[in-house]
């Protein structure tokens, strides 16, 4: 092991799917006290958010979709491609981790060039296609989910979803309701739609209102852009809920919710599964369609109940809805067999053994 601290690049894409794992993986590698993280992400304001609250060193990266249809892509990525090697050659580093998002291919191929080790952490059920590639040259390739799909299992290993310190931290169920306004002896349901999903879900419940006012349920809901009109709807129904449009302490909504109305991406069903919350989950249909099979995983084993996105289930919601309310305690229980979070810093302590071996000569 090199004198003093291990220093190792994180490199990740701009969604919050990829970002987030990256972040609760430096997080990690910084309380062993034998490594410093600093990141390289795309130029986004809430990143750069997250970063600078963490006390990261963090460097913009250019982003560049792998397409030949676009004839600047090949100069776009050589310019990347040169970047990454800029930095990896003048930082040293002896690692480089990364997320997922076809902006980090430029170091994960330079990675392969100057030597550093690769770590490559695939969120999804079936592995994208950055996973893929990096499949042919990464050192460790680490899985949320038990599922290799054509992946090499020596160089595989099933650690699951990091969750940061922020996402995991747990708060008094009743004080938070009392906090938002609501009542602590009524069903509280959290509605996340995320940033393209929750044009759907806002249209599913304020479509529903009739039925949900006639139960003790009541609803902190997550609406994106559509805020105003889905509290507008709330509010003429009689159905008490706290509407926002982003809420940057996911923990409180976690805390304070017996049921969980949501998509399919991996680092949502990781947070859910954590604290065993019971979940009626609606796969996003689009961007590859992955999220039906992070979906499945959770439905195939009754910890879910699972509903895919169209006009008919929107009106079968309510029915939905009802059965979920009374099987909340076995799909509470179910939960608790599959989450799929990293809860004992696998990722972590791979990424610690992947750095003191001895290099291959």
């Amino acid at each position: 092991m090199p004198k003093g601290k291990l220093k190792v690049a994180i490199v990740t894409g701009p969604t919050g799917g990829h970002f987030f794992p990256g972040l609760a993986i430096g997080e990690g590698l910084v309380e062993t006290g034998q490594v410093t993280a600093v990141f390289f992400v795309p130029r986004r304001k809430y990143l750069t958010v997250w970063l600078e609250r963490k006390g990261f060193r963090h460097h913009f990266i250019p982003e560049v979709r792998l397409s030949m249809k676009n004839v600047l892509f090949p100069f776009k990525f050589l310019y990347a491609f040169f970047r990454a090697c800029l930095f990896l050659s003048g930082g040293k580093f002896e690692g480089v981790v990364i997320t997922g998002s076809y902006a980090t291919v430029p170091f994960l191929l330079s990675a392969k060039l100057y030597g550093v080790r690769i770590f490559v952490h695939e969120q999804n059920f079936l592995p994208g296609k950055v996973t893929k590639l990096s499949a042919l040259i990464a050192d460790r390739i680490a899985l949320t989910f038990p599922c290799y799909s054509g992946l090499p299992k020596k160089r595989c290993v099933v650690t699951g979803f990091p969750i940061i310190s922020d996402f995991r931290q747990k708060y008094q169920r009743d004080e938070i309701l009392g906090e938002f306004g609501l009542r602590p002896e009524n069903i509280t349901a959290l509605v996340l739609g995320g940033s393209q999903g929750a044009v759907f879900l806002n249209e599913m419940i304020t479509c529903n209102l009739g039925f949900l006012k006639d139960r003790k349920i009541q609803f902190l809901h997550l609406a994106g852009k559509d805020k105003d009109r889905v509290a507008a709807g709330y509010a003429v129904s009689g159905v008490a809920a706290k509407v926002f449009d982003f809420f940057f302490d996911m923990a409180k909504l976690y805390s304070a919710a017996d049921i969980v109305i949501c998509r399919a991406g991996a680092g949502t069903l990781a947070e859910v599964s954590d604290r065993q919350l019971p979940a009626i989950v609606i796969p996003y249909p689009h961007a590859g369609g992955h999220q039906k099979y992070n979906a499945s995983y959770f439905a195939e084993r009754k910890s879910c109940k699972m509903m895919e996105q169209s006009m008919e289930n929107l009106r079968k919601f309510p029915s939905l809805f009802a059965e979920a309310l009374e099987e909340l305690q076995e799909l509470k229980e179910n939960m608790s067999r599959v989450s799929i979070s990293d809860s004992r810093g696998e990722n972590v302590n791979r990424i610690m053994e992947l750095l003191n071996e001895e290099k291959l000569s």
